[in-house]
């Protein structure tokens, strides 16, 4: 029997932490919505547990739960733009549904929560570059400030339970299984730009810098997590900043694709620059990132490519041809 859920486990960092978790040998139990895809998982399922369930509705959550030792709470339904008129939908699909999930935690006997925080929007405009984790935290988005209150709630009951809690804040993630078709992971956008002629909409000048951290790393910080003694918060990054123009011309360089741009006034939400340090992570983990940008870019590419391929070779040529297949979509 398994003793790691995932919840989220067939989305991006869900994705490859099943993947690291069944490498080691585990069986890991993944809970997902009914209607999620699980093309992230397809070579896999073998080996691993799926239990379909709403997050907010606790009769499939408490099933999950059972015999469940560690859990990775990775579900989130905001991304970083969402307005503040989100606040109320945030509270009924992420605060409760968290309470609800420890509560029920607690009943089970799980010994410890690995959450997956936003180390890019809980700290607000920077103090000091790079930003350690006791910098103020002053989110400028409703979904930074969701983050940051679910990580309190969290913090309440490690100090009020026997439950260890750990929260990794998590700079920007990239790498395979990222979804090219949504509105954020910029490595991923790009590269589905790059391929399918699609125009990349660029905030400012693409000046902002941020902090790109390959998802295998990332996964291999929530696995030390899960393994680690006592509750704790760490920062996972790269600490290297690099601009969003920095990014794109990357994509460019390796892809040998020219990317059409519009560029577009900046979001009142979004920082100048966010930079993590990742000193604590090494000191409580022993973490630190193993992966170069530069080579976390290439695989991620061969990925996309290899996915473009296998896409491309299931459709009809006369179709193709006559222009039925608009746009080529990789299987996500």
């Amino acid at each position: 029997m398994s003793n790691h859920l995932i919840l989220g486990g067939a989305g991006f960092i869900g994705g490859n932490l099943t993947r690291a978790l069944v490498a080691k040998g585990e069986r890991p139990r993944v809970f997902i919505r009914p209607n999620s895809s699980i093309s992230n998982l397809k070579d896999i399922l073998d080996h691993i547990d799926i239990v379909y369930g709403d997050f907010r509705e606790d009769v499939e959550l408490c099933k999950a739960l059972k015999g469940i030792d560690t859990v990775f709470h990775l579900i989130s339904s905001m991304g970083p733009r969402m307005s503040l008129e989100s606040s109320l939908y945030d509270v009924e699909s992420n605060l409760v549904p968290t309470i609800h999930l420890v509560e029920n935690c607690l009943a089970n006997g799980v010994k410890k929560i690995v959450f997956a925080s936003s180390g890019g929007t809980i700290y607000g405009e920077h103090k000091i570059i790079p930003i350690h984790e006791d910098h103020p935290l002053l989110p400028k988005s409703i979904y930074g400030q969701s983050k940051l209150t679910i990580e309190n709630l969290l913090n309440f009951y490690a100090r009020s339970t026997g439950l260890d809690v750990n929260i990794l804040r998590i700079s920007n993630p990239f790498g395979p299984g990222q979804n090219p078709n949504k509105s954020q992971g910029i490595v991923a956008v790009a590269m589905g730009c790059a391929y399918y002629d699609r125009v990349l909409k660029i905030y400012g000048k693409g000046e902002a810098v941020r902090d790109y951290i390959y998802v295998d790393d990332v996964a291999e910080a929530m696995l030390l997590a899960a393994e680690s003694y006592g509750s704790s918060i760490v920062n996972i990054s790269s600490s290297i900043g690099q601009s969003i123009m920095d990014i794109v011309e990357a994509v460019e360089k390796i892809s040998g694709r020219i990317i059409r741009k519009e560029f577009v006034p900046n979001c009142s939400s979004d920082v100048k620059v966010n930079i993590l340090d990742n000193k604590r992570s090494y000191a409580i983990y022993g973490w630190y990132p193993k992966v170069e940008f530069k080579d976390g870019l290439t695989r991620t590419l061969e990925q996309f490519e290899h996915q473009i391929s296998v896409k491309s070779s299931h459709l009809d040529p006369i179709r193709y041809k006559r222009g039925i297949y608009p746009t080529l979509r990789p299987s996500l």
